[in-house]
């Protein structure tokens, strides 16, 4: 292997097995993955090329049939185009879009669609992707890494499997759903990642092995309290939700349990700070204060871990986890995008589930001098104070949640 560049298709795929031809890594799925007859479903593939030289891939749609007993059965899905071709340069990664409708002869039950890959490398070309890795993120609070940043460093755990077709499969269900405008029907190719790319990435990595030791006496529990407490008033405040004292202690607390929980363990601590220092010095900014560049260019991605986290440790406190993992992904993009670009949230979105679990976990960080039970009471006085939160009927549910868990902290 000539060097191992960061795995781009566990950002946005999940999935433990992966197809592989010719040095092309590549895993996808149906969007949605049942739909009516005349309707159309979007096949979402994530590629990689695996090799550090240009790959041209052939790609033939193989499409189901009805059946027949001498064969000449009639297609039950289609493409606009069932045969084209993409390039992609060393080490890219990219997104294939693939529009597939219904026939006339569709009929209910899951229909197999084939993708044949017919993949030619210019020249031999170095491995930069291995055929089977293994997460660093073990078991936790976080049950999934998808969308979170964390698979370019701490891996994702797959095997690829070396075929010469890949299988996906659309269910077709229901009564037929005529759309109301004719759908594009036209493949989309996107690139979502270059060789390139890896210029700050590495240069995060070299950084952060110089720094190892210094970092973890400038990083501190009491540190980052302060720091994270500071800019979550601010940030929260151009959001248009002021945070009230017992707010901030909890929300500051929650963020910096999060840090701790990357940092205290060597094999998830790079997963924590390499894309803040990525994105530090890909905006050119100076990373000489730690405390500053979790602050100022890491402050999104610790927000998004912090989310994950804590819909995982309410589900602890709780004894289940009560959101779909789709429904925990959008609310975590929701907030975090939010919360960067200074748009407005409804304070829900603060409490569930940043506060719940900030409250769950309040006496595991507490400051010198504190008394927990005091932030707990001010945590539960501001809650108070916000009349109209969780008055929505499907928010009955999370009102239950936090109130009972902050029953369970307080006794």
């Amino acid at each position: 292997m000539a060097v191992s560049y960061p795995d781009v298709i566990g950002e946005y795929v999940n999935n433990p097995e992966r197809f592989e031809t010719g040095g092309l890594q590549y895993a996808g799925y149906f969007e949605p993955a049942t739909i009516a007859p005349e309707q159309v479903a979007n096949l979402f593939l994530f590629v990689q090329n695996t090799l550090n030289v240009p790959l041209t891939v052939n790609i033939q749609a193989g499409l189901p049939q009805t059946g027949g007993l001498f064969g000449g059965g009639k297609p039950i899905l289609k493409v606009l185009e069932p045969m084209f071709q993409l390039k992609l340069a060393g080490a890219e990664a990219g997104l294939l879009t693939l529009p597939v409708a219904t026939t006339e002869h569709a009929k209910e039950g899951e229909h197999p669609l084939t993708l044949e890959m017919k993949v030619t490398g210019e020249g031999r070309g170095q491995t930069i992707r291995p055929p089977h890795s293994q997460s660093k993120l073990d078991e936790g609070p976080i049950d999934s890494p998808v969308g979170l940043n964390l698979v370019s460093t701490l891996g994702a755990t797959y095997t690829a499997k070396s075929v010469k077709k890949a299988t996906f499969t659309l269910k077709i269900e229901g009564d037929p759903e005529p759309p109301e405008r004719a759908p594009k029907m036209k493949y989309a190719y996107q690139t979502i990642w270059v060789e390139e790319n890896a210029e700050f990435f590495t240069q995060a990595i070299q950084e952060l092995n110089l720094r190892q030791v210094k970092l973890k006496n400038e990083i501190t529990v009491e540190g980052l309290y302060v720091t994270l407490y500071a800019e979550s008033t601010l940030r929260f405040a151009d959001a248009g939700l002021p945070l009230r004292i017992g707010e901030a202690i909890t929300l500051a607390k929650i963020l910096t349990y999060s840090c701790q929980y990357f940092l205290s363990s060597p094999d998830r601590y790079n997963g924590l700070l390499v894309p803040m220092w990525e994105r530090a010095f890909a905006e050119g900014l100076d990373t000489t204060n730690a405390l500053d560049v979790i602050r100022s260019a890491g402050y999104g991605h610790l927000l998004k871990l912090a989310l994950a986290m804590s819909f995982g440790l309410v589900a602890e406190a709780m004894g289940r986890q009560f959101w779909p993992l789709h429904e925990r992904q959008a609310v975590t993009d929701f907030i975090a995008t939010s919360i960067e670009s200074g748009q407005a949230i409804d304070p829900e979105f603060l409490y569930l589930p940043l506060l719940m679990a900030g409250v769950h976990i309040s006496s595991k960080i507490k400051m010198e001098g504190e008394n927990v039970q005091h932030s707990l009471a001010l945590m539960k006085k501001a809650r108070e104070a916000r009349r109209d939160l969780f008055l929505d009927e499907d928010m009955a549910q999370a009102n239950q949640i936090f109130n009972q868990i902050m029953k369970k902290a307080l006794a």
